[in-house]
């Protein structure tokens, strides 16, 4: 199969038309909505392969959950966008603009992705893995990920290569993505252990700062059981919705006591380390989880929502420039591509990367930065609009999305097999975010994977292809 030989089932159709309809009659966010909703549809068109683990189209797909959440709640309550968004810290003018033009700018993103990849020719992976143990897999999945959980804290003894380590990790993903698939496919007497795997690694993940150390885990599962439904029928559409309804919760929970949380973990300090035991850490997260009322887990609802719709400051880009600050024809991008040239293990005094920094600089809301140990990222739309306006910001987009199509492409054609082209792509649902990092990150996370990945690939491979085989 070939990306873009999908065709959207009549479900997704209906779900759309259904929830566009509930908008027509329940809310006034009707126009906007429609372009906003029929995304998953294109997506799916572009994107979707069965029995393949689809990170591209599950990447996009919380792309749109960020420019999204704010306009499906707001919906659900049945107000407007502007009334919903009125409780903010910061006045916002332009939101359903700025909807808008983000989700334009998903959409042209998404194609550029395609055309870097349409031309991929996916054979079914049932064939190839018949020649990889499901044992040795799962030993080699274990391996790697205690591997990468003990040396979490030794890389920083390599300050100059961090970066290089941090996101050569990234392909545990991938590893998990194919331990997954072939347990699930080839030896369910060993899904006890993957399965108490997981759980070991969801504890550990919630006795950390942030979230992702867990929900990563829970999310890469979503895709896994995803990737193991041929068509969504029934029981599958059932078993994907019940795994969405338990990470909504948790992730609702999580939010409602994530800054206390966090407090006990670095006993008030101003950084983000953990001062106690896993033990402890977990001890208290059951107590504030337990003493969440429906006040509170109303009000997390909300944060949550506010947290995921990663486009307010966009609109307070919208109002700053060029109203403030001109539009900087460029310098913004080439700044970001800059930065990269010279890595930092060859100019130790490279300029650390200040989220906050730039966020104020182009929308003079003063948030507070490292000095805080907070971040508060523009996102590479926001960044595009600076550099070149509502129109054309859309071909850094394009662009953009083409050469992360090409980075896929070439390490799926370079693969000696179908197992090493899941394992060396499963990361890229973690590689595509244009909210929630900015243009210079952004270019960094794709950039430094791809180029630490076919460095090492060919080492990696000779060394454990002969010990995953049967």
């Amino acid at each position: 199969m070939r990306y873009g030989s999908s065709y959207p089932p009549i479900a997704l159709w209906f779900i759309v038309l259904a929830y566009l309809l509930f908008t027509w009659t329940n809310s006034p966010n009707i126009l906007i909505s429609i372009p906003v909703f029929l995304y998953p549809i294109f997506l799916y068109r572009l994107f979707w392969v069965s029995r393949h683990p689809n990170v591209l189209f599950w990447g996009l797909i919380f792309q749109w959950l960020n420019v999204s959440a704010q306009l499906f709640y707001s919906t659900f309550l049945g107000i407007s966008l502007m009334e919903y968004m009125k409780d903010q810290s910061f006045p916002l003018q332009y939101f359903d603009k700025t909807i808008l033009l983000s989700i334009i700018a998903l959409y042209v993103y998404a194609l550029g992705v395609f055309v870097g990849v349409k031309n991929l020719r996916i054979d079914n992976i049932d064939n190839a893995i018949l020649k990889y143990s499901p044992q040795y897999t799962l030993r080699w999945y274990i391996i790697v990920s205690v591997i990468i959980y003990l040396s979490r804290f030794a890389i920083w003894s390599f300050s100059g290569f961090v970066q290089y380590f941090y996101f050569f990790f990234y392909i545990k993903w991938g590893f998990f993505l194919i331990t997954f698939y072939i347990i699930h496919k080839r030896a369910p007497q060993l899904r006890i252990i993957f399965y108490a795997t997981i759980l070991i690694e969801v504890l550990l993940g919630l006795s950390s700062f942030f979230a992702d150390a867990f929900l990563n885990v829970l999310i890469f599962s979503f895709i896994g059981i995803a990737t193991l439904q041929p068509k969504i029928k029934f029981t599958g559409f059932v078993v994907l919705l019940a795994m969405m309804v338990l990470f909504f919760n948790i992730a609702v929970y999580w939010t409602a006591s994530k800054m206390e949380y966090r407090k006990y973990l670095n006993k008030g300090e101003l950084n983000q380390s953990v001062s106690v035991s896993q033990s402890e850490a977990l001890g208290k997260l059951s107590q504030l989880v337990s003493n969440i009322d429906d006040e509170k887990y109303q009000n997390a609802i909300r944060d949550m929502v506010d947290r995921i719709g990663y486009i307010q400051y966009f609109d307070a880009t919208l109002a700053y420039v060029p109203a403030m600050k001109q539009h900087q024809n460029g310098a913004v991008y080439a700044k970001a591509i800059a930065h990269y040239l010279v890595p930092r293990f060859l100019d130790a005094n490279k300029e650390a990367l200040d989220d906050s920094k730039h966020t104020n600089e182009f929308t003079g809301l003063g948030l507070s930065g490292k000095e805080s140990a907070t971040s508060f990222s523009l996102g590479t739309v926001a960044d595009a609009y600076i550099d070149f306006g509502e129109v054309f910001m859309n071909v850094p987009m394009f662009i953009f999305g083409y050469l992360v199509g090409l980075c896929f492409s070439y390490l799926w054609k370079s693969s000696p097999s179908q197992l090493w082209a899941w394992i060396l792509t499963g990361a890229f649902y973690l590689l595509i975010p244009v909210y929630g990092a900015d243009t210079t990150k952004a270019i960094g996370y794709i950039s430094i994977y791809f180029f630490t990945i076919f460095f090492v690939k060919g080492w990696l491979i000779r060394i454990l292809e002969p010990r995953l085989s049967a």
